[in-house]
C-alpha cells in the first residue's frame, strides 16, 4: 500500500459518509506509516445513549492498523471496542503479520498534518482495577522498579501518588517528583483513568507523557480504565 501523507484536520470515511473529529497536539511522534488499513470508530448518539459505531471493512491482518478514533467517545464506550480488536488479531492463526502495527491517529495542530501513535504493546485494564492493587498483586516484577500512580479523574483533576496536580503543570511536576527519588532503580509511571473521560483526555496526555520518558523513566504499557463506583473499597487514594 501507498503510504499514508494525509493533511486532513478531520479524518473521514467518504464510504459510509460518517465523520471522525480527531485529537489535536501540538507535536508528532510519527508522522508517515507504510502498508496500513483504517479502523474506524464513530461517535454516535441514540436517545440518551452514546455510542461507538466500529467500522472495520476491508481490514488486512498483515498490515499496520490505523485507529481513527472519535474524540468525543468516552472511554467507557471506546476501550472495550479497542481491546476486541486487539483480541481478535492476537487470536488470528493466518493471515497475520508478527511485524504489524497498531496506531493511533490524531492531528498535530501546529504543523497540520495527520499524525500517529503507536499502542501495539499497550494494554488495558477496565472496571474494578486500579495500578496500586496492580503493583501489590505482582511484587516480584515491581521490586526492581520505584513506582508512580497518576490519577486521571473525572471534571479535569489530577492526582500523582495522591497528591492533587494542576493539569497545565502535571508534565514539570511529574519530572521534579521524579527526581526526588531515593532509590537508583529505573522509574514506572503507572496511568489510572476515569472511564468517563473522553478519548480526548486519554490520548491527549498519553502523546505529552511521552515527551518525559527517558533511559530511566517509563510509562508503564498497561493502562487502567476503572469505574469509579467499583473501586471505593480499594488503596487507590482516588
Amino acid at each position: 500500500m501507498k503510504k499514508l501523507h494525509l493533511l486532513f484536520l478531520i479524518s473521514i470515511c467518504f464510504s459510509c459518509q460518517k465523520e471522525v473529529q480527531l485529537v489535536k497536539s501540538n507535536r508528532t511522534i510519527d508522522s508517515t506509516v507504510v502498508d496500513h488499513t483504517p479502523v474506524y470508530i464513530f461517535f454516535e448518539s441514540s436517545a440518551k445513549d452514546t455510542i461507538a459505531d466500529v467500522n472495520r471493512k476491508n481490514t488486512i491482518g498483515t498490515t499496520n492498523w490505523i485507529f481513527h478514533v472519535d474524540k468525543r467517545l468516552p472511554l467507557q464506550k471506546v476501550i472495550p471496542e479497542i481491546v476486541a480488536l486487539q483480541d481478535k488479531r492476537k487470536k488470528a492463526q493466518f493471515h497475520t503479520n508478527e511485524n504489524a502495527q497498531n496506531y493511533f491517529s490524531y492531528t498535530d495542530s501546529i504543523q497540520g498534518k495527520l499524525a500517529f501513535i503507536p499502542f501495539t504493546k499497550t494494554s488495558f485494564t477496565y472496571n474494578s482495577y486500579f495500578s496500586t492493587s496492580y503493583v501489590k498483586e505482582n511484587p516480584d516484577y515491581h521490586i526492581h522498579f520505584n513506582t508512580f500512580s497518576v490519577n486521571f479523574k473525572n471534571k479535569n483533576k489530577i492526582t500523582v501518588d495522591g497528591n492533587e496536580v494542576e493539569p497545565s503543570e502535571l508534565l514539570d511536576f511529574l519530572k521534579e517528583y521524579t527526581t526526588f527519588s531515593n532509590s537508583e532503580k529505573p522509574i514506572l509511571i503507572y496511568l489510572n483513568f476515569d472511564e468517563r473521560l473522553s478519548f480526548d483526555t486519554y490520548l491527549a496526555q498519553i502523546i505529552a507523557l511521552q515527551s518525559i520518558e527517558n533511559e530511566r523513566i517509563t510509562i508503564a504499557p498497561v493502562h487502567f480504565i476503572y469505574d469509579n463506583t467499583k473501586i471505593q473499597n480499594c488503596d487507590c487514594t482516588l
